[in-house]
Formats: C-alpha cells, sequence, structure tokens
C-alpha cells in the first residue's frame, strides 16, 4: 500500500524596477532676429518662468517626477517622466507524492517550485506594467501643465524680437498689444 505525502515550495521573489516614459516636441521660433539672440532671448523668458539654466547650456524644469529639458538654441523640448519601486512578491504552492510510484520528492519540489517562480515573475510583470502606467500618467500630467507655459514664452519672445527688429527698422510711433487674442501692432516710420 502506498502512502502520499504533501509536498509546500515557499518562494519569494524582489526586484527593482524603473519605468520611463520621455516624449520630445519642436518649439516654432520664428527666426526675427539672429538665432544667438532668439536663443538667449528664450534662455531668459524661460528663466522667468521657473526653468534652471544648466552648464550645458540647456533650461530645465522638475516636478512630480518629471523633468522638462528645453534646449534653447534649437527650440527641441524633451519630457521625461519616471517611476521606480522596490516588488516583493511571495507565495506558497503544494503538490502531492506517493512514496512507492512516481516521481521523487526532490523532483517533486523542484517541478512545483518552477511554476511557482513563474507566477510570482506574473505578479512582479503585472506590477512593473503599473509602474509603467503611472510614469505614463507623470508625463501626460506635465505635458499638459507645460504645454501652456511654453507657449506663452514663445509669444513673449516673439513679441519682444519683433519690438525689437521694428526698432532697428526706424522710429517706433505706436505699439498696440491684445495679451488675450496675443496680436500686436506695430507702427513703424522709416
Amino acid at each position: 500500500m502506498s502512502r502520499a505525502y504533501k509536498v509546500r515550495v515557499k518562494e519569494s521573489l524582489a526586484r527593482d524596477v524603473q519605468a520611463k516614459d520621455d516624449i520630445e516636441a519642436q518649439l516654432e521660433i520664428l527666426e526675427i532676429l539672429p538665432p544667438e539672440q532668439m536663443s538667449e532671448m528664450l534662455a531668459q523668458e524661460l528663466e522667468k518662468r521657473g526653468f534652471e539654466r544648466q552648464e550645458d547650456g540647456t533650461l530645465v524644469r522638475k516636478g512630480d517626477g518629471a523633468c522638462v529639458t528645453v534646449e534653447p538654441c534649437n527650440g527641441r523640448v524633451t519630457i521625461e517622466a519616471e517611476a521606480g519601486d522596490r516588488i516583493e512578491v511571495e507565495g506558497t504552492r503544494e503538490g502531492f507524492g506517493y512514496d512507492d510510484i512516481g516521481p521523487t520528492k526532490k523532483s517533486i519540489e523542484q517541478r512545483i517550485g518552477k511554476e511557482l517562480r513563474g507566477d510570482l515573475e506574473k505578479r512582479i510583470d503585472q506590477q512593473a506594467e503599473e509602474l509603467q502606467r503611472d510614469a505614463t500618467s507623470k508625463l501626460e500630467k506635465q505635458l499638459e501643465e507645460i504645454r501652456p507655459v511654453l507657449d506663452e514664452a514663445v509669444s513673449r519672445v516673439t513679441a519682444e524680437a519683433l519690438k525689437q527688429k521694428a526698432a532697428q527698422m526706424g522710429q517706433i510711433k505706436e505699439i498696440s498689444e491684445d495679451s488675450q487674442s496675443g496680436s500686436l501692432t506695430i507702427k513703424v516710420e522709416v
């Protein structure tokens, strides 16, 4: 007569997971003045809006797990968002064996352990996907917040460049600006 025995395997896995998402965009900056001058004007305007100038000339603004980088020389904008966490999962699985027939206790433990590790890996992958969704959500939120700031900065730079260009062309007689519609009218006497 054979006797049944229970085999129990307990496993745990831990992994540090980093999720990252990014997007690049291009600012539409008109070349009203020389590129170096337009670049510097944009950099100054972005500094007024909370960006910090870096040693490489880029301007950076960080917050809520996201980072916005603007290259004022070419108008390239990069927004990156990150999320990270240490994921720990554990589980237990049981199986049965018989002392007179079938696989040995060791082979049952190996089979059950392999199945359990596969399940734990799937759980870690699911939590990693959740972190990726979190990073993407941060990116989308940052994009919504930064778009009006960048649009306004480009409008201010364009308006200031137009004023400077008009002053180079002749005597400015009148400037009327409507911040609501974004229109700018400059009357110049040449």
